[in-house]
C-alpha cells in the first residue's frame, strides 16, 4: 500500500516557497532534486523522499526541477504519467510526460540549456555524479547538502536501522573469498590483479559480494553502506548507529567500520595506503557527487576510473548455485501468488465484498505464509480502472471487485537469500465474462509474452532484439505501452545488467535473469500486464544461441484469451506451459 507518510498540497506549496525565496538568496536560477537517497536508491521511504515533500507525487522515480518563481516541473516516465496527474496539485506542479525512450535528466538539463539557467543547485549527496557532469556542461552548479535544505524544510527523522546478517551458504552461494576470485581474476596469468579495487555504493551490489542482508529499507534485503572492494577484502563503511551481527563480523574476507561520514575519507587513505593501486574503479551512476569529491581527495585523476555499472556484471551473471536458490524463492512467490488469486476468485465468485484494500493486504498473508521476510515492492493491486495506472500504489477499501472484473496483480517477495521475486498476473474477479475488450487486450498481452519467452536469439543479441518480440502482437492491435518489456531481477528486484527494451543495448548472456513483462493499459478502462521471470540460458541444440528458460509457473487467466486469435505455435507454447502449471498445481483451467 502507499506510504501512510503524507504531505498536504498547503505544505507542498509552503516547501516550495521556502525553497524558491532559498534559490534567491544563493542567487540560483534552478534547483534540481532526485528522488534517492545518499545511496541513489530507487525505492526510498518517502519520509527520506526529499521530491516528495516538493510534489506530493509517491512514485519512485522521478526528478524535479524549480525555478526561481512560478511552478514546479515534475519529470515522469511513462509508468507515472497517470499517477502524477491524480497525485500532484497542478496549481503548483508542472508534469512533464515523457516518452520511454527519452530520459528523466537528459529532459531536465535540456530545459536547464533551454532556459539559460546560469546556476543551479543540487542536493550533493542524492545527484549522481553521471548527472552532475551532464549538468555542468549547460550550467554553473552549486552543490548543498541535507543539513542545509533541512533548515527550512521539515524533513522527517527516519528510524534505526536493523541489524546486518549473514546469509548462510545454502541460501547465498559462493563465499566473498571466492567471488573477489571472479571479480579480480586475470585470464592472462590466472592470478589475481592485485592493483585494482572498486568503490561501491550500490547496495545490491555490496549485499551480493558480503553475502549480507540488513533490510534496512522497505522492499529491499540490502543493507546501506560503503564498500572499497580489494583483490583480497572488502572493507565496509556504515554509519556508527549500524548494528552488526556477530557472524557478519567474522566473515573471511570481509572487515566493517563504523564510521561518520566525515571519517570515510582518513580510513579509505589508510586501507588504499596499504595496497598499490593503479586503478579504483566507480559507477557515475550509482556514486554520489559528494562520494566522488572524497574520491578525488584521495586518488588522482589517472587512478580512478569511471566503470559503467560496477560490480553489477558479476553478479547480474548468476551461477548454479545462485540460480537454484532463486528457483526456490519463485516455487514460494507462485504459490503465494496462486493462493491470493484462488483466494479472490472464490470469494468474489460466492458474492463476498472484496476490495482492492482487501486483495492487496491477503497478497501480503499469502506470501508470509509461504515464509517472506519483505515484499520486493509495493504490491500493486488494480481493480477495473486502475488497472491502467501502471505503478498503482494506492489500493482502496470502497472498490468493490465484481465477478466480471479484470484485475491486475503484481507482486514480488524476499525469502531465505534475500533474493527478489517478482510476477504480475490479470484475472476475472469472478465466474461471470468479463467485456469483450478486456479479451482483447489481454490476448494481444498473451501473444507478446508466448512470442518472446519462447524466443530463440544469437549470443550477442541486445535487448532491443527481444523487445519486437514482445511488443509486435500488441502493435499488431494498434496498441502499445509505456514502458520497457523487461528488467534484470536480483537481490534488488530492479537489477542492472539485464534490459529488454527498444533502447536496451545490453547484450543478452547466459546466466541472466530477467523478467518478460508487456501491457496494454487503457485509461478509465483497465489495464493488462503479464510478467514472467526467466533465466537466460544456452540453446540446447544451436550452438551459438540463448534461449530463456522460465522460473514462474502460474496459469494464466482462460477467461481471457481468444484461442482463435492465437497462432499454431502459440497454442503449443500456451499448452506446454499450462502442463507444467498443472504439475505444480497451479494452472486455472481446470
Amino acid at each position: 500500500m502507499a506510504s501512510s507518510f503524507k504531505v498536504e498540497n498547503n505544505v507542498v506549496k509552503a516547501n516550495i516557497e521556502a525553497l524558491q525565496k532559498f534559490m534567491n538568496k544563493e542567487n540560483l536560477d534552478g534547483f534540481y532534486i532526485s528522488s534517492f537517497d545518499e545511496f541513489l536508491n530507487e525505492y526510498v521511504p518517502m519520509e527520506n523522499c526529499h521530491r516528495f515533500y516538493l510534489t506530493g507525487f509517491s512514485g519512485s522515480v522521478a526528478s524535479v526541477l524549480v525555478p526561481p518563481t512560478g511552478k514546479v516541473k515534475l519529470y515522469v516516465d511513462g509508468r507515472y504519467h497517470e499517477q502524477a496527474d491524480n497525485e500532484v496539485d497542478a496549481s503548483v506542479i508542472e508534469v512533464v510526460k515523457l516518452d520511454g525512450d527519452r530520459g528523466l535528466y537528459n529532459s531536465v538539463w535540456e530545459d536547464v540549456e533551454e532556459a539559460k539557467m546560469q546556476s543551479v543547485g543540487i542536493e550533493g549527496e542524492r545527484t549522481s555524479l553521471d548527472f552532475y557532469q551532464n549538468l555542468e556542461k549547460v550550467t554553473s552548479i552549486k552543490s548543498f547538502n541535507n543539513g542545509e535544505l533541512s533548515s527550512f524544510i521539515d524533513f522527517v527523522k527516519m528510524p534505526d536501522l536493523s541489524e546486518i546478517i549473514f546469509e548462510t551458504k545454502v541460501n547465498r552461494g559462493k563465499d566473498t573469498k571466492e567471488k573477489l576470485d571472479r571479480i579480480f581474476k586475470d585470464d592472462s596469468s590466472n592470478t589475481n590483479k592485485t592493483d585494482e579495487a572498486y568503490f561501491v555504493t550500490a547496495i545490491d551490489s555490496l549485499a551480493w559480494v558480503t553475502n549480507c542482508r540488513g533490510y534496512h529499507l522497505p522492499n529491499l534485503s540490502s543493507f546501506l553502506g560503503r564498500g572499497f572492494v580489494t583483490h583480497d577484502k572488502v572493507y565496509v563503511f556504515l554509519d556508527t548507529n549500524t548494528p552488526i551481527s556477530k557472524e557478519a563480523q567474522n566473515i573471511e574476507g570481509v572487515e566493517f567500520f563504523q564510521v561518520s561520514t566525515s571519517e570515510i575519507q582518513s580510513r579509505l587513505t589508510d586501507i588504499s595506503n596499504s595496497y598499490s593501486l593503479s586503478k579504483v574503479f566507480f559507477d557515475p551512476k550509482m556514486l554520489n557527487s559528494a562520494d566522488y569529491q572524497t574520491l578525488t581527495n584521495i586518488f588522482d585523476d589517472k587512478t580512478l576510473v569511471a566503470k559503467k555499472g560496477g560490480l553489477v556484471g558479476f553478479h547480474a551473471i548468476k551461477d548454479e548455485e545462485e540460480i537454484e536458490i532463486i528457483t526456490r524463492c519463485f516455487e514460494k512467490g507462485d504459490q503465494a501468488i496462486y493462493d491470493t488469486l484462488k483466494w479472490a476468485k472464490k470469494n468474489v465468485s460466492e458474492g463476498a465484498e472484496i476490495s482492492e484494500l482487501d486483495l492487496y493486504h491477503q497478497t501480503t498473508i499469502q506470501y508470509q505464509k509461504q515464509g517472506a521476510k519483505e515484499q520486493s515492492f509495493n504490491t500493486i493491486a488494480g481493480v477495473g480502472a486502475n488497472g491502467s495506472i501502471i505503478h498503482y500504489g494506492d489500493p482502496k477499501s470502497d472498490v468493490i471487485m465484481k465477478k466480471n472484473d479484470m484485475v491486475l496483480l503484481d507482486s514480488g517477495g524476499y525469502f531465505d537469500g534475500g533474493f527478489a521475486t517478482d510476477t504480475t498476473r490479470t484475472f476475472v474477479a469472478g465466474d461471470e465474462a468479463p467485456h469483450a475488450d478486456c479479451v482483447k487486450i489481454y490476448t494481444a498481452t498473451l501473444k507478446g509474452v508466448l512470442q518472446c519467452q519462447n524466443a530463440i536469439f544469437p549470443k550477442g543479441a541486445t535487448g532491443i532484439t527481444l523487445d519486437a518480440y514482445a511488443r509486435k502482437p500488441i502493435f499488431d492491435i494498434g496498441m502499445n505501452f509505456a514502458h520497457g518489456t523487461g528488467h534484470g531481477v536480483g537481490i534488488h528486484v530492479h537489477e542492472d545488467g539485464a534490459r529488454i527494451s527498444p533502447v536496451a543495448d545490453i547484450k543478452m548472456k547466459a546466466g541472466q535473469v530477467v523478467s518478460i513483462e508487456p501491457g496494454i493499459y487503457i485509461s478509465g478502462f483497465g489495464g493488462v500486464r503479464i510478467e514472467n521471470i526467466v533465466f537466460v540460458e544456452e540453446h540446447p541444440e544451436f550452438d551459438g544461441f540463448l534461449r530463456f528458460r522460465p522460473l514462474v509457473y502460474i496459469g494464466y487467466e482462460p477467461k481471457l484469451i481468444d484461442m482463435d486469435k492465437l497462432t499454431k505455435q502459440e497454442k503449443v507454447w500456451l499448452e506446454d506451459y499450462e502442463k507444467e502449471c498443472e504439475k505444480r498445481g497451479r494452472s486455472f483451467r481446470s
